[in-house]
């Protein structure tokens, strides 16, 4: 082998060398880095890899849902499994120019515009729940009056010979022969003849004869012309319509016979069917206006003078009695009529009427005019009563409602959703759940959820509604995911402790009280009393004043107590001990988050229970002052021969802000955990 062809046989090898060891070294390093890649921290991989590996992580968080049925939220594309449609990708959360929040919704201006979206101030002002009814006229059974005859007798006169003629007091009606009446009048002139002196004998004999049916005039005749009348007329006892007719000529009648039936239809009555679901609103005085086919183009008037105790099964209604006045008989027995009542509430959803409000009323004869003292009917002589004994409220002076505009409120049955406007540079709606009082006309009064001043959308809701339901977001049909009992109370406001000075927490003395008063009124299954501490409840919590407490805890506690008035209304509203323990298991709980949340200033702790048999398993808290629990939602119910009185394990220990037993419960700490055997022993 020549040297030349050595050299150019080592060059290549030299050259293959150094590939291979390039190729091995260009290995080694890309092994080397993607090892260390893997243990970089998430923030230097994303900072090395730049917006490649956004796009990858976006593409890992990518969710698809169905846009008929937003709670279907699936890792990858496909069909719904409920109508099968194409899934479609769920819009991030991070998207702040369309989508702001849980139960929010931002758009923009334009977008505004376009759906045209409006809202309106959430105010106080004057609300009346409207009840609209049919019924039927009626003659007033307190205006009925019976011709009968007093005595024994032949009839030898009729002068009414048909129903339906209208007479006046004092018409005369049929003239009777009967010797019973012949022989009074003798004995009158016999005792006026033998010169008795005592007025009294002859004062007998003519009351005898008035009790016969004469009138005073016809006895003042006899004794003129001093000889008797044989055939006596006997005249119409009150002015109205002859509505039957038993007098015959020339009968002979028994002492009792009914000869007439006449019916004053100057007032009458309006009888009308009320359904059960408005009878909270329906009052004894109040006032009805009413239409009839018969008389078109013109409304009557009346007063609710009755309300039948008694629901008929059968029709699920209830009759409501009015009286009218009908001064030139238009109106008829028999017409039918379509009636309206108004009924005035105020903030608690009582009934009220301003000129009654403390005040004492007739019990048979309603009027606007009301005594300010006890005292008697001048006509039924009957006592008057409180009007609060009717179902008004006492108040003198009510607060007013909240009210919104009936299109504000998107309502599924079981619940109400807005959306209020939030204050910002873009357009952004909040959905929230509100408890709604009745409608009054256009409007719906709100017991729980807004405050004065919110803005609600009234036009465009049902549109950002529908957008949230795309977004599979909290929305009217779909409320979202909700935390047990345990965990919202365990996690959320109940364990959030707020500072605020002791002056405040001394307010709350009185409340937690009468909360715990409510509480054992349900204990021994009392409705009255629970009732009454319920309303009692809702002015104590009126009576706490915000003064000199943080802005922070002062919205806190509108809220809780707003809730707590609200839900004490509900339960004050009922008299079923069942309906007031359901009514203050949601009470209750927010109580709980208000003594956690702010403590109190009680002279010893306070105890937070739980029932987890209360309403089928579903579970329940409240409140104890003894570390012994009084089961509020069984009280001495026995359940599968167990009694329930006991019924409750400790959850928590809230002892007081200050004081010695503070400083004390502080180093001893909080004994939560506590178990009492469920049913409390056989």
């Amino acid at each position: 082998m020549s040297q030349n062809q050595l050299k150019t046989k080592s060059g290549r090898f030299l050259k293959n060398t150094l590939v291979a060891i390039a190729v091995a070294l260009a290995f080694i390093g890309g092994y080397y880095f993607a090892t260390l890649r893997s243990h970089l921290p998430t923030e230097t991989v994303s900072a090395q890899s730049g917006n490649d590996t956004i796009h990858r992580e976006s593409e890992k968080t990518q969710l698809w849902t169905c846009s008929m049925h937003p709670q279907i939220k699936l890792p990858n594309p496909g069909k719904c499994p409920i109508c099968f449609m194409d899934l479609i990708p769920l819009e991030s959360h991070d998207h702040g120019d369309e989508y702001a929040g849980a139960t929010q919704y931002s758009m923009s201006e334009t977008a505004k515009k376009l759906a045209e979206v409006e809202t309106t101030s959430v105010k106080r002002e004057r609300a009346f729940v409207k009840v609209r009814m049919v019924g039927q006229v009626y003659e007033d059974e307190t205006r009925v009056a019976a011709l009968t005859s007093r005595v024994d007798g032949r009839l030898d006169e009729i002068y009414i010979n048909f129903t339906g003629v209208h007479v006046d007091k004092g018409d005369p009606m049929v003239t009777i022969w009967s010797p019973t009446l012949i022989k009074s009048q003798v004995e009158l002139f016999e005792t006026m003849r033998t010169g008795e002196e005592e007025e009294s004998v002859i004062k007998g004999a003519v009351e005898k004869l008035i009790q016969y049916g004469l009138t005073r005039e016809q006895v003042k005749e006899i004794r003129e012309k001093k000889k008797p009348i044989l055939n006596v007329t006997l005249r119409a006892p009150i002015s109205g319509v002859v509505t039957k007719k038993m007098a015959l000529l020339g009968q002979f009648v028994k002492e009792g016979t009914e000869m007439y039936i006449i019916n004053d239809l100057s007032n009458v009555w309006i009888k009308m069917d009320a359904y059960e679901t408005d009878l909270p609103w329906i009052r004894y005085g109040q006032k009805v206006t009413f239409t009839t086919p018969a008389v078109p183009g013109r409304t009557f008037e009346g007063r609710v003078l009755f309300i039948d105790p008694m629901l008929d099964t059968k029709t699920r209604s209830v009759k409501v009695r009015v009286a009218a006045e009908n001064p030139d008989f238009t109106l008829k027995p028999g017409m039918f009529v379509t009636a309206e009542v108004e009924a005035e509430i105020d903030a608690k959803g009582k009934v009220i009427k301003r000129e009654w409000a403390g005040k004492y009323v007739c019990p048979v004869h309603p009027r606007d005019e009301a005594s300010p003292v006890p005292g008697i009917c001048p006509e039924s002589k009957m006592a008057l009563r409180p009007a609060s004994s009717f179902g008004y409220s006492d108040d003198p002076n009510p607060e007013m409602p909240l009210v919104i505009p009936s299109s504000a409120a998107l309502v599924t049955g079981k619940r109400a959703v807005v959306y209020v406007e939030v204050p910002g540079e873009r357009p952004t709606y909040e959905g929230r759940e509100i408890i709604l009082g009745p409608r009054a006309d256009d409007k719906y009064a709100v017991y729980d959820g807004l405050s004065e001043g919110d803005r609600v959308v009234t036009k465009g809701n049902f549109k950002i509604d529908s957008a949230m339901q795309i977004l599979a977001r909290s929305s009217m049909m779909n409320p979202g995911e909700s935390k047990p009992v345990s965990e919202a109370a365990g996690k959320e406001e109940v364990i959030s402790k707020l500072t605020v000075p002791e002056p405040f927490l001394k307010q709350l003395t009185p409340v937690i009280e009468t909360y715990l008063s409510l509480k054992e009124s349900l204990v021994r299954a009392d409705s009255s009393e629970a009732a009454k501490a319920a309303t009692q409840l809702t002015e104590k919590l009126k009576a706490v004043s915000t003064t000199g407490i943080d802005k922070k805890a002062a919205g806190t506690w509108n809220k809780l107590s707003r809730t707590i008035s609200a839900r004490a209304t509900m339960l004050a509203a009922t008299q079923e001990i069942d309906k007031q323990r359901k009514a203050f298991d949601p009470l209750s709980e927010t109580f709980a988050k208000m003594v956690m949340g702010f403590r109190h200033v009680m002279s010893g702790p306070l105890y937070l229970y739980n029932c987890p048999d209360a309403f089928d398993g579903a579970g329940a808290y409240w409140i104890e002052a003894k570390q012994e629990p009084h089961n509020p939602f069984f009280g001495d119910i026995r359940l599968k021969e167990r009694s329930m009185l006991g019924c409750g394990d400790l959850a928590e220990t809230i002892p007081p802000e200050f004081g010695p037993q503070a400083a004390k419960e502080d180093s001893a700490g909080n004994t939560p955990g506590a178990r009492h055997e469920h049913g409390g022993g056989k």
